[in-house]
C-alpha cells in the first residue's frame, strides 16, 4: 500500500531531481505507448475473430440494452429504465446514438461498433492495472494479452453489455491501490482515479459493490498507517467516499422513486421467484460461481497447475548446488494476494445474494470476470517469468505441458454443461428489412412470442414506434398474443393505430392481412389492411395487454 512520504531535500536537488525524473518518464512512455498499442491490436484481432466465427450476443440481455440506449436517445432521462437495471451503461450508449446521430441512425451495428470500441478501451485498462501490480513490462504485457484473448473476455468485449467494461474498471480500481514488488508505493492521487472508476462499474452492474467496500476500507486502512502526509491521508480518505458514492445514490435515488431504498433487490428476488424456485440446494449455490469459474475457463486453472508440477519435477531431478531449473514463482505471484482477496471477497457476496435470490439469472460466469480477468493477468505473468527463467530442459517441459493442456481443454471443453448464446438471426433480420421497408414515423405492432423479440426491437432501431402486443413478464398474468387469431389482431392493430405488423408467417396473420410484404425465416411484415377492406370486415374495436418493457426481461 502506501509508504511514508520522503523527506524535503534542497530546492537544487529538487530541480534536478524532477528534470531527470520528467526524462525518466518519458523514456519509460514510449515502450508503454508501444505495448499499449501490441494490446490494443491484439484485443482488436480477437474481436474480429469472434465476430467471423458468428458470436453475436450473450442472450436476450443484449439486445434489451440496445432498445433502451436507443430509447434513452430518443428521450433522455436521468432513470434510463425505471427498474433494477443502473443506468451508466445506457447514458453511455444513449449519448454515443445522439452524438453520431447526425452520420448514424442508432441502430444495433453502431451498438455492436461501440461495444467494440468499448472492449479496446477495456484492454487498455487491464494492461494498466497489470503494470500497476507487477512493476514488470513483460510481465504485464504477457498478462494483459491473455486477459484479452480468453473465451469469456473475447465474447464479452463485442457484446453489447457492460460485463467487460465493469469488470476491468473494477480491476483498475483495485490496482491503484497496490504497491509492486520492486515498489515504489502508489501515489494517493492514484487511489482518488480508482475511486472514479469505481463510480462508474458500480452504477453499470451490482458486482463491484462489494468491491467498492473492500476499496474503501483499504484506502481508510492506508490513510491510518503511520508516515502518511496529512495531504496523501486526506486524498485517500476522499477515495474511500467516492467509491462509495455510486451505491449510495442509486440507493437514495430508490427511496426518492420508488418510496424504497432497496426496490431493486426486492424487483430481482420478484423475478426469480417468478421464474421459478431454484433446483439447486444452498450449498451448490454457495460454490455455483467457483464452479461457474472452473467450468468456463479450465485452461486458466489447469496451466498454473501444470507449471506448479513441472518446477516440483526439475527441482527433484537438479544436481546438488546446481542452479535452479525454474525462477522462484511464489515471491512473484505476491502481488496477487491483495487483488485476489477483493476478488474471493466478491465471489463470496455474490454466492450469498445467489442463495438468497438476488443475483443474475443467466450465465452466472459473467459475475466473475473480475476474478477471471485477474487470474489470466497472474497466469501471464508467471508463465512469462517461468520460460524467461527456465533451464533449457525446464523450458521444454513447460513447452509441453502447455500443449497438454491447451489439448485436453479443446477436448473436454465440447462436453462441459454451458448455457447457449443467442443470436437471434431471424428476428435481427426482420428488424432491419422492418427498418427498410416502412416511414420512420409508421407505427408497428410487434408479435412477442419470446424475449426474441427484443432482437427485433434492436434491429429495427426506433422502438419509440413499435407496440409489443403483450407482456411475458413471469410477473405478469399470463396474456394470450393478439396473433393467434383474425379478429383479435384486427382489434389490437386498431387499438393501436398500427400502420404494419411484425410476427411469425401463420394462418391468423395471413388470413388478416393477406401476403406479407417481405419474411426473414419464419417471420414477416405485413401492412394493416385498411379498416373497411374485405380482409377486415366489421369487427368490434377491443383492447389487450399493454407493451412489455424491455428491462423487464430480467429485473
Amino acid at each position: 500500500m502506501l509508504g511514508p512520504a520522503p523527506a524535503p531535500g534542497r530546492e537544487a536537488g529538487r530541480v534536478l531531481d524532477a528534470g531527470s525524473s520528467v526524462e525518466a518518464a518519458s523514456a519509460a512512455s514510449v515502450p508503454f505507448a508501444r505495448d499499449l498499442a501490441l494490446v490494443a491490436l491484439a484485443k482488436a484481432v480477437v474481436s474480429a475473430l469472434v465476430l467471423a466465427l458468428g458470436f453475436r450476443a450473450v442472450s436476450d440481455d443484449d439486445f434489451a440494452r440496445v432498445v433502451l440506449a436507443q430509447a434513452w436517445a430518443h428521450a433522455p432521462r436521468l432513470d434510463p429504465t425505471g427498474t433494477s437495471w443502473l443506468p451508466v451503461p445506457f447514458w453511455l450508449n444513449g449519448a454515443l446514438f445522439c452524438v453520431l446521430g447526425r452520420a448514424f441512425a442508432p441502430t444495433l451495428e453502431v451498438a455492436r461498433a461501440i461495444a467494440f470500441a468499448l472492449g479496446l478501451a477495456s484492454a487498455a485498462l487491464v494492461h494498466l492495472s497489470a503494470r500497476w501490480i507487477t512493476g514488470d513490462r513483460r510481465a504485464a504485457l504477457t498478462g494483459a494479452l491473455l486477459a484479452g484473448a480468453f473465451p469469456w473476455s473475447a465474447c464479452l468485449g463485442v457484446a453489447t453489455v457492460p460485463e467487460l467494461p465493469t469488470a476491468a474498471l473494477s480491476l483498475f480500481a483495485v490496482a491503484s491501490l497496490v504497491t509492486p514488488p520492486a515498489g515504489p508505493a502508489p501515489p494517493a492521487g492514484r487511489a482518488l482515479l480508482g475511486a472514479l472508476a469505481l463510480v462508474l462499474a458500480t452504477l453499470s452492474r451490482y458486482e463491484p459493490w462489494s468491491v467498492a467496500v473492500a476499496f474503501a476500507a483499504m484506502a481508510l486502512l492506508a490513510a491510518a498507517r503511520l508516515g502518511q502526509g496529512r495531504g496523501a491521508q486526506a486524498k485517500l480518505a476522499l477515495a474511500a467516499l467516492v467509491a462509495l458514492a455510486g451505491p449510495a445514490a442509486w440507493i437514495a435515488w430508490n427511496r426518492v422513486a420508488h418510496g424504497d431504498a432497496l426496490h431493486f433487490l426486492a424487483r430481482v428476488a420478484s423475478y426469480r421467484n417468478a421464474i421459478g424456485p431454484g433446483g439447486d440446494g444452498t450449498l451448490l449455490r454457495l460454490f455455483a460461481y467457483p464452479a461457474a469459474m472452473v467450468r468456463e475457463e479450465p485452461e486458466l486453472f489447469a496451466w498454473p497447475i501444470a507449471i506448479a508440477l513441472v518446477a516440483w519435477r526439475a527441482r527433484r531431478g537438479a544436481a546438488p548446488g546446481a542452479a535452479r531449473p525454474l525462477p522462484p514463482l511464489l515471491r512473484a505471484a505476491r502481488p496477487y494476494a491483495l487483488p485476489g482477496a477483493v476478488a474471493a471477497f466478491q465471489i463470496a457476496a455474490l454466492s450469498l445474494a445467489l442463495v438468497r435470490d438476488g443475483a443474475p439469472t443467466h450465465h452466472p460466469e459473467r459475475a466473475t470476470l473480475l476474478a477471471l480477468l485477474l487470474l489470466a493477468l497472474a497466469v501471464g505473468d508467471l508463465s512469462a517469468r517461468a520460460f524467461r527463467g527456465a533451464s533449457a530442459g525446464a523450458r521444454r517441459a513447460l513447452g509441453g505441458a502447455l500443449v497438454v493442456v491447451l489439448a485436453l481443454g479443446a477436448l473436454f471443453r465440447p462436453h462441459l454443461r454451458r448455457e447457449h448464446f443467442n443470436p437471434r438471426r431471424d428476428e435481427v433480420a426482420i428488424g432491419r428489412a422492418a427498418a427498410e421497408l416502412t416511414p420512420p414515423s409508421a407505427p408497428l405492432l410487434l408479435e412477442v412470442v419470446d424475449y426474441g423479440h427484443l432482437a427485433a426491437l434492436a434491429a429495427l432501431g426506433r422502438p419509440e414506434g413499435v407496440h409489443p402486443d403483450r407482456s411475458i413478464d413471469p410477473r405478469d398474468p399470463p396474456v394470450r398474443s393478439s396473433f393467434e387469431d383474425p379478429a383479435s389482431l384486427a382489434r389490437r392493430a386498431a387499438g393501436l393505430g398500427a400502420a404494419y405488423l411484425i410476427g411469425r408467417v401463420r394462418p391468423p396473420v395471413i388470413d388478416f392481412a393477406g401476403p406479407p410484404l417481405a419474411t426473414r425465416g419464419a417471420w414477416g411484415i405485413w401492412p394493416v389492411p385498411p379498416a373497411g377492406s374485405a380482409l377486415v370486415g366489421a369487427l368490434p374495436e377491443g383492447d389487450s395487454s399493454g407493451p412489455a418493457h424491455p428491462a423487464d426481461r430480467t429485473p
